[in-house]
């Protein structure tokens, strides 16, 4: 089933995707606009043009890396995305299995690094924000199969689908794997008490209007 589910929603996110990269570097019906998330990039930053999709490379992930938080980490000055995923955020409060209470970005971190020094992921920049920052997707192995970074990290209950600043998902294909993470339980999920990202930006979206 957990197969399924990262095949399911790996193929859709691989439909989505795909079809935004057009020749012009344009995706249509998607404004320009700042994300809702605080460290996602729009749609229109994700957009390339053939001839840049082209000069990239993937590259195995950086073991200098130092993340910031389970989605944004930082390597030799460059601060690096991974596109489509949102993580819990640092300063929220979550019950750990063992009836603790934790940091739940912190411990987002935590797992995120396990998970990715297991599967030795491989990532490829799709948009160069500027010298600073530039935002990735990423490929990672388990056993024969090669799945998509942030749709492994959701279905294993340790990121969350991310929205846009209009409400709608970056990657829908994402939220497939997040519905089965939180049907089975799994990972952040396993709490009563999960301060979902999503909802706790917009709380704070909606405080400050």
């Amino acid at each position: 089933m957990f197969i399924f589910t990262i095949f399911a929603s790996g193929l859709y996110a691989s439909i989505y995707l795909l079809p935004s990269i057009t020749s012009d570097g344009a995706h249509a019906g998607q404004p320009v606009s700042r994300p809702i998330t605080m460290i996602q990039a729009t749609q229109a930053e994700f957009d390339l043009t053939s001839s840049e999709r082209a000069t990239s490379l993937l590259a195995p992930f950086p073991t200098t890396a130092q993340f910031e938080t389970g989605d944004t980490w930082v390597s030799d000055g460059r601060r690096y995305r991974l596109y489509g995923i949102q993580s819990c955020l640092r300063g929220t409060r979550v019950t750990a299995a063992n009836g603790m209470a934790r940091d739940c970005g912190e411990l987002n971190i935590i797992m995120t690094q396990a998970i990715i020094r297991d599967t030795r992921p491989v990532c490829e920049t799709v948009n160069d924000i500027d010298q600073n920052n530039a935002v990735v997707v990423c490929q990672t192995t388990t056993g024969e199969h090669r799945y998509d970074l942030a749709t492994y990290l959701i279905a294993q209950g340790w990121g969350f689908a991310a929205f846009d600043d209009s409400g709608q998902l970056v990657v829908p294909g994402y939220r497939v794997a997040e519905d089965s993470a939180r049907s089975a339980r799994a990972g952040l999920w396993a709490s009563s008490d999960l301060p979902h990202p999503i909802s706790v930006l917009q709380q704070q979206g909606d405080g400050q209007r």
